[in-house]
C-alpha cells in the first residue's frame, strides 16, 4: 500500500517526498481505525489542480458492512460531491458529518480532519465516512408526505366552499356531518337533492335526519363504513356513510349519496329485453311451424301456381309482422293499422290475374296487439283479402274492399267489406276460410262471420284482448 501512496502523489499531486513520507505514516493505523469506528476510511490529497482531490489510501471496517463494493484507492474526489474534503484541504480547518455523495452514488456524512506538515500546511485530510442513504430516503417520503398533506389540506378546504369546481364537478352528494348529524358542509350535487327531496333552502345547520329521512336507519348504525342502497320515491339511492375518528373519538360523518334511478332503469330494461328476446325466438319457432302447416294444407289442396302465390302471401303476413316489430318503439307490441295497411298494399301487388281494377280503404286509429295476436290478425285478414280478390269481382271492371277496425269494450274487431257479387256459402268454401275459421276460434278464442249484404259481402272477426294477452 505504502508504494501504491507514494506514486498515486507523485502522479497526481505536488508534494514533496517529505510530506509523502507523512501521508504513508498516517496509514498505517487507517485500518485499525476503520476497525474500531466500524466506518470507512480515507486518505485524500490535494489533486494538482487545486480543485479536487485524490484518493490515495482507504480502509474498510473488518467486522461490519463497506459502503463501496470496490476500491476507491486512485479516483478522483470531486468538490461538487465532496464539499467538506474541499473545504479541509482549502482551509485546513476540519469538517464534522458534512452530507456527500460517494463514487457510487451513496448518501454519506464525512468527518473530516486535516493532515499537516511540520511547517503547518495542509497535505491532505482524514476522511471517515457512515453511510445515510437510508436516513436520506426516509427524510424524502417525509417532506413528499408533507407536500402530499399540504396539497391535499389546500384541496380539502377547496371543497368546502360553494363555488368550487372540484365539489361542483363530483356527480356524488357530498355531505360532512357533526357527530350529532348537523350538516356542515354540502356540495352542489347534495344541495340540489336535498331541495328537491326537502323543499327547503336552508341547510347548513341543520339535521340530517330532518332533511333526509331516510338516512335516519343508516344515520344511527355504528359500523365505521356503511353502504346500503333505499328506494326514496321514485328515486334509487345508494348511501355510504363514514365515521371519522380522531384518537379514538367520533369528530364527524361523511355521508355520499348516489343516484342510481337511471342505472337501475337501464338495468330493469335489459332483463326486460332479455326475456323478451327469448319469447321473440319462441314466437319464431311457432310462425315457422305455422309456415309448415300451412304449406303443407296447400299441397293437399293444390292449386299450382295460384296455390304458390297464396302460400307466398300468406308468409309475407307473418313477416309483415316482423317489419312492423322492428320500426315500432314498443318491445314486444305492433301496431295494427300501419300492419293493415302494409298487408293490404301487398295483396293487390301479388295478384296473379287483374280482372277488376281493385281499390283498398281502411279505417281505424292507432292501436297496438301484441305480436303473437298480430300475426293471427295478419294471417286472417291476408286470407279475407284474397278471397275478395278472388272472387267479389268477377263480373266486374272495378272494385273497392274496404277494411274496419275498432276496439270496442275489451274487444277487438275487424271487419272485411267488399262492394262485389256477394258471398255464397255453396260456392265459396276454400282453405282460406277454413284457416281463418281455425285460428279466430282457437288461437284467439273469437268469432268469426261471414254474409252477403246488399252491396256485397261483409266479413267479420271479433275476439277478446284480454284473454287473448292471457293466453
Amino acid at each position: 500500500m505504502h508504494r501504491t501512496i507514494q506514486e498515486l502523489c507523485t502522479q497526481h499531486t505536488n508534494l514533496t517526498m517529505s510530506n509523502i513520507e507523512i501521508i504513508i505514516e498516517k496509514s498505517k493505523s487507517l485500518q485499525l481505525t476503520a476497525d474500531l469506528t466500524q466506518a470507512n476510511l480515507f486518505i485524500d490529497c490535494p489533486a494538482k489542480d487545486g480543485k479536487h482531490a485524490i484518493v490515495v489510501a482507504e480502509a474498510k471496517p473488518a467486522n461490519a458492512p463497506s459502503l463501496y463494493s470496490k476500491s476507491v484507492v486512485g479516483k478522483y474526489a470531486y468538490a461538487s460531491f465532496e464539499p467538506a474534503v474541499a473545504f479541509t484541504h482549502k482551509t485546513g480547518k476540519p469538517m464534522k458529518r458534512m452530507r456527500a455523495i460517494t463514487q457510487e452514488a451513496k448518501y454519506v456524512k464525512q468527518s473530516v480532519v486535516p493532515i499537516k506538515n511540520g511547517r503547518g500546511q495542509t497535505i491532505g485530510s482524514l476522511i471517515m465516512e457512515e453511510d445515510v442513504s437510508e436516513q436520506v430516503h426516509h427524510e424524502n417520503k417525509v417532506k413528499a408526505l408533507s407536500e402530499t398533506n399540504e396539497q391535499l389540506s389546500q384541496t380539502l378546504i377547496g371543497l368546502t366552499e360553494q363555488d368550487s369546481i372540484i365539489s361542483n364537478m363530483i356527480q356524488e352528494s357530498l355531505l360532512l356531518l357533526d357527530p350529532k348529524g348537523r350538516i356542515l358542509y354540502y356540495n352542489s350535487c347534495a344541495g340540489c337533492l336535498i331541495k328537491e327531496l326537502d323543499g327547503k333552502t336552508e341547510i347548513l345547520g341543520t339535521f340530517i335526519h330532518d332533511r333526509l329521512p331516510f338516512i335516519k336507519s343508516i344515520y344511527e348504525e355504528t359500523e365505521s363504513i356503511l353502504q346500503q342502497e333505499v328506494n326514496v320515491g321514485k328515486k334509487v339511492l345508494e348511501v355510504k356513510q363514514i365515521i371519522l375518528v380522531n384518537h379514538r373519538q367520533i369528530t364527524g360523518i361523511l355521508v355520499v349519496i348516489r343516484d342510481l334511478t337511471e342505472l337501475r332503469e337501464k338495468e330493469r330494461q335489459l332483463m326486460v329485453k332479455s326475456a323478451v328476446i327469448q319469447e321473440i325466438h319462441h314466437r319464431v319457432k311457432n310462425n315457422l311451424q305455422t309456415v309448415s302447416s300451412l304449406l303443407r294444407l296447400q299441397m293437399k289442396r293444390g292449386g299450382g301456381p295460384e296455390g304458390i302465390q297464396q302460400s307466398l302471401n300468406r308468409i309475407s303476413s307473418i313477416a309483415a309482422v316482423h317489419e312492423e316489430l322492428l320500426e315500432s318503439s314498443k318491445i314486444d307490441e305492433v301496431e295494427i293499422k300501419q300492419l293493415i295497411e302494409r298487408i293490404g298494399q301487398m295483396s293487390i301487388q301479388s295478384r296473379m290475374c287483374a280482372d277488376a281494377e281493385v281499390s283498398i280503404e281502411f279505417h281505424g286509429e292507432e292501436m297496438y296487439l301484441k305480436s303473437d295476436v298480430a300475426v293471427s290478425l295478419a294471417l286472417t285478414i291476408n286470407e279475407l283479402i284474397q278471397n275478395c280478390l278472388k272472387h267479389a269481382f268477377k263480373l266486374q271492371n272495378q272494385g273497392t274492399i274496404s277494411i274496419y277496425f275498432s276496439d270496442v269494450q275489451d274487444h277487438f274487431e275487424v271487419s272485411v267489406e267488399d262492394n262485389g257479387i256477394g258471398y255464397s256459402s255453396s260456392s265459396q268454401s276454400s282453405l282460406g276460410l277454413d284457416i281463418v275459421n281455425t285460428i279466430v276460434c282457437h288461437d284467439l278464442a273469437g268469432r268469426f262471420t261471414i254474409e252477403k249484404t246488399s252491396s256485397g259481402t261483409k266479413a267479420v272477426i271479433t275476439f277478446p284482448l284480454k284473454e287473448v294477452e292471457a293466453v
